[in-house]
């Protein structure tokens, strides 16, 4: 019998000092994600091509970034 683990997301020091700013919108780039998360940025590309994954914005110059808000929201989906 197998058991399936879920890994809780990793919070770094980025995170921690963000929220500890109080900042009204914080974003996190795909490299912060993938890191918090422990995947590969290209999952995260797949994921938007495939419309899943968390909600994201693309900015003018074509970077995307996360909303801390929706990230936590997946989260809690997912949990």
């Amino acid at each position: 019998m197998s058991t399936i683990t879920t890994k809780r997301p990793r919070i770094t020091q980025a995170d921690k000092a963000r929220e500890s700013v109080g900042l009204t919108v914080v974003m996190m780039t795909e490299q912060e994600l993938s890191l918090r998360w422990q995947i590969s940025v290209k999952t995260l590309q797949r994921w938007r091509l495939m419309q899943t994954g968390p909600k994201f914005t693309k900015l003018q110059n074509r970077a995307v970034r996360y909303h801390l808000d929706d990230i936590k929201a997946y989260e809690s989906q997912r949990a």
